[in-house]
């Protein structure tokens, strides 16, 4: 039975990959709804949320030089802490947040497709999780290949944004946006700068996929010196178009009206272009969201796939097909689970989940490159973040603070008949289930 992934990615594939999946649903989707809440200073909160990535991706450059291995966050969590049930609940809240954030952006797909196709949005959603399933099977060059035209696609969208609305405000036909206007308070006591932290959270959505480049290790050529540069690679590109898009919308329509928009950037190019623009936009977002699904299925498969190759999850998640040499078990169930999730249907409470799981994620993340620091501090590391206090890795300390702090600031209402809670709370109550399942699942074998 084959059980090796073979590796043929390249740094500018794997760049691609980071690229492409971090510029999916949150700048074609959420983009609106953070813009409710932070106003005219959204390009701060994506800015907040770059920060918070940053000292995570740096945590990450460290770790996969050092582990250049699928099911990356267990791993690493296995090592630093040496605790089998950490590593095992740490491993399941990355494939829970795979699942959640392929249903999330499989909604965003649904939103737009809804322009052209007048059917039920979720069985739209479940119909495109079906088919990426689907490319993830036949093959991962296969699938690079379609990120890399699918990634092609959506930067080249977001840049003629960029483009033409940086145009029409330097030419002074649309005035810039007050960027450094307060933001409206969500209640009369609240801090005027805690909707921008708030939107900063939930926006993190966006920036989610630098992580997941560490999943693919074992397809990487050279991982211990691709890796780290196509962190920080992927991360600068995204952030920098980013600000600049955010820029744009705000300039060029209200605030108020990108929060009502299920399809705000098509509402940005028609205020801009007009004519068959929007449609043009939505065309791009497709291309966008489809391309997130098709990755985020990827990694989560192979991350299941890492697991089941040591025996924490059942051993028929390692195999391989013997002709497309792809975990096809994994494949197959994380389609079908992530379809499962669409249940939920609002894609602001699914991203909610994500970015709890993230949070939380990130945070055992920045913890095990400390603790790796001071408990193994014998190993050849190819790759060292900057900034360091004697062993003390300063980078991944204000890592780990701020991933606690964007982690209490996730307020996104749920609403379950007439009662009305977090989705904080939720999101912590789906993510708990780890712990019984550990003791279920891997305990006993």
């Amino acid at each position: 039975m084959v059980t090796e992934l073979k590796r043929c990615l390249k740094l500018h594939e794997i760049v691609i990959y980071g690229v492409g999946l971090i510029l999916g649903a949150g700048i074609y989707v959420l983009i609106g709804s953070a813009a409710g809440m932070a106003g005219n200073m959204l390009w701060l909160s994506f800015l907040l949320a770059a920060g918070v990535a940053s000292f995570t991706a740096v945590s990450y450059a460290e770790l996969s030089a050092l582990f250049p291995e699928a099911a990356a966050e267990y791993v690493y969590a296995r090592s630093a802490f040496r605790w089998r049930g950490l590593a095992w609940i740490i491993g399941f809240v990355a494939i829970i947040i795979g699942f959640t954030t392929a249903s999330a952006v499989a909604v965003g797909f649904a939103r737009y497709l809804a322009l052209f196709v007048p059917l039920d949005k979720t069985l739209l959603a479940a119909g495109l999780i079906g088919a990426m399933t689907l490319v993830n099977f036949w093959g991962i060059k296969e699938s690079a290949r379609f990120n890399a035209l699918a990634t092609s696609i959506e930067v080249g969208g977001l840049l003629l944004l960029i483009v033409v609305g940086g145009y029409f405000i330097i030419r002074g036909h649309i005035p810039l946006a007050n960027l450094t206007a307060l933001p409206p308070l969500t209640s009369p006591e609240a801090f005027a700068w805690l909707p921008v932290v708030s939107a900063g959270a939930l926006i993190f959505f966006a920036y989610m996929g630098f992580e997941d480049i560490a999943n693919i290790a074992e397809e990487a050529q050279n991982p211990s010196q691709t890796l780290p540069k196509a962190f920080l690679y992927s991360l600068l590109i995204s952030t920098v178009i980013y600000v600049l898009v955010a820029i744009v919308v705000v300039s060029v329509v209200p605030f108020s009206e990108l929060a009502a928009s299920d399809q705000p950037l098509s509402l940005v190019m028609g205020v801009l272009v007009g004519g068959t623009a929007p449609e043009w936009i939505a065309v791009v977002a497709l291309f966008a969201t489809a391309n997130t699904v098709l990755i985020t299925l990827i990694v989560c498969a192979r991350m299941m796939y890492g697991m089941a190759k040591s025996s924490s999850l059942p051993v028929s998640l390692a195999k391989v097909h013997s002709l497309r040499k792809t975990p096809y078990v994994s494949v197959i169930l994380a389609g079908l689970i992530s379809i499962g999730f669409l249940l939920f249907k609002e894609i602001e409470i699914l991203a909610s989940i994500s970015d709890v799981g993230i949070f939380l994620l990130f945070l055992v993340v920045n913890l095990s490159n400390i603790v790796l620091r001071y408990r193994r501090a014998d190993l050849n590391r190819p790759w060292r973040g900057p900034l360091n206090v004697g062993r003390m890795p300063l980078l991944s300390l204000l890592g780990a603070v701020s991933c606690v702090l964007m982690l209490l600031s996730i307020n996104h209402p749920v609403h379950i008949g007439e009662v009305q809670f977090s989705s904080l709370l939720l999101g912590l109550v789906i993510f708990s289930a780890a712990v019984p399942l550990y003791y279920l699942l891997d305990r006993s074998r």
